[in-house]
């Protein structure tokens, strides 16, 4: 891994365009002309609770599990921060506010004042470690959330360790994927594809150690967590549901002309079975 490597991929990411059809396939080789692609590796702990929420369509309850899980690949269309379409991740937050953060632009988007929202969100437990790769900044001027103040001193330790061009070549790379990684990308295919370029080359590399991308969530600048979990993962053994709630949001114009969103109800699952993927209110 060299400077010049760096430079060179980061100069091809840059000049993709979107609208072709090999765009993805481009951001992919433009990555491994950098030859050693570096990874920074955090475990996730057995008990962390985790959050996923679904919009509904219409006023209805959801009556399965698998409608709260991750969804099946045929249904992804498009690329998100970490997947590529026909390719499905188990996105989730660590905090119910964050879940609801990542939908709220496209609620905006979508829905009128006056309207309500329904949202389902399940409540999960990992039962297995999960080995996740990160995505920080190494300048430390840049550490504005609490992720990257406190994963940024790992970072710190990472490239000191390195020789000196690796050092300078890592610490040119990270800031470029930190800039990508904390970008509003809702109506920015470019972005999108050179972060789900980077994640599923990173997720390759480390050799079947990390299952998931650990990232600050870019629509909450910040505060809160999201994790992008592997398909293979997301299974009985290694994650369960330990809840499940439906709640009804009434959205009005905020004194700034924006949406606003408010509880107005709230439905708890009386009981689930994850055998039988059954949602029972």
């Amino acid at each position: 891994m060299t400077v010049d490597n760096v430079n060179l991929a980061i100069e091809k990411l840059e000049a993709i365009n979107p609208a072709e059809e090999y765009a993805y396939e481009k951001a992919i080789l433009a990555y491994l002309t950098i030859k050693k692609m570096p990874i920074l590796l955090y475990d996730i702990p057995v008990g962390t609770i985790i959050f996923r929420t679904r919009t509904h369509e219409t006023n209805n309850l959801f009556k399965t599990v698998a409608d709260i899980s991750i969804t099946p690949n045929p249904f992804v269309k498009n690329f998100a921060r970490c997947n590529r379409p026909f390719q499905s991740k188990f996105y989730c937050s660590e905090n119910r506010p964050t879940s609801f953060m990542e939908l709220v632009e496209n609620w905006a988007e979508t829905k009128n004042f006056g309207e309500k929202i329904y949202v389902t969100i399940g409540r999960w437990e990992l039962k297995k470690e999960l080995r996740t790769i990160i995505v920080t900044t190494p300048d430390k001027d840049n550490r504005i959330s609490e992720f990257d103040k406190y994963h940024g001193e790992a970072m710190e330790t990472f490239i000191g360790n390195c020789e000196p061009e690796i050092r300078e070549a890592t610490t040119i790379f990270y800031r470029y994927l930190f800039d990508k990684f904390r970008k509003p990308a809702k109506h920015d295919p470019k972005t999108y594809i050179i972060t789900t370029a980077y994640c599923n080359l990173a997720l390759t590399h480390s050799m079947s150690k990390a299952d998931g991308i650990y990232y600050p969530s870019v629509p909450f600048s910040g505060q809160g967590v999201n994790f992008a979990i592997n398909a293979d993962f997301v299974t009985l053994e290694n994650i369960e549901l330990t809840n499940v709630i439906r709640n009804e949001m009434s959205i009005s114009e905020n004194e700034n002309k924006k949406h606003s969103f408010t509880e107005t109800a709230i439905s708890e699952a009386t009981k689930f079975d994850t055998t039988n993927n059954l949602i029972i209110w």
